[in-house]
């Protein structure tokens, strides 16, 4: 064999042995036997497979978990992996069910107006009405939470913008 193909089906034999590492040990900390329909299990590997950084993995696992079982801390973690891959229409998604579930949440409203001028900023998807709702959502997280992280100082500055429009 050449020598790049040894090299290749090392590196890929090491990437399943360590996916079957990680899989059963997290197996064991389930209680259910079936795995596949234990949302724990789902979860703890969705947790694990974010430490590592594999997004895209633990997206995957959150949402089976999230077909199973509601777990709002889960949908939280869920919206955080997808602002952080700037897919904002799915972050949102997750947190308006969060503010639908707790809407005395700051956090949530909060959260949820990060993501609509993140993605007015960040993506050709422009529209002002998503200004006009993060500007809703800042008042609405001051409003629970006086002095909630920046929500005034963001909410006079998106006020501005849209004064000016």
């Amino acid at each position: 064999m050449k020598k790049t193909t040894v090299i290749v089906f090392s590196v890929i034999s090491i990437i399943l042995l360590t996916g079957i590492s990680l899989a059963a040990t997290l197996v064991l900390q389930t209680k259910n036997s079936d795995f596949r329909n234990d949302p724990d299990f789902y979860r703890s590997l969705a947790d694990e497979l974010a430490k590592q950084g594999s997004i895209p993995e633990a997206i995957s696992a959150y949402e089976m978990c999230l077909e199973l079982k509601e777990d709002y801390e889960v949908r939280n973690n869920l919206a955080v992996l997808y602002y952080r891959i700037m897919d904002y229409d799915n972050a949102m998604r997750n947190l308006r069910i969060l503010v639908e579930f707790d809407p005395s949440n700051p956090s949530y409203h909060y959260d949820l107006a990060v993501n609509l001028v993140d993605k007015f900023r960040n993506t050709e998807d422009k529209h002002l009405e998503d200004l006009y709702e993060a500007l809703s959502e800042y008042e609405v997280s001051e409003e629970l939470s006086p002095g909630f992280q920046n929500a005034k100082s963001n909410a006079a500055i998106i006020s501005k913008v849209l004064s000016e429009v």
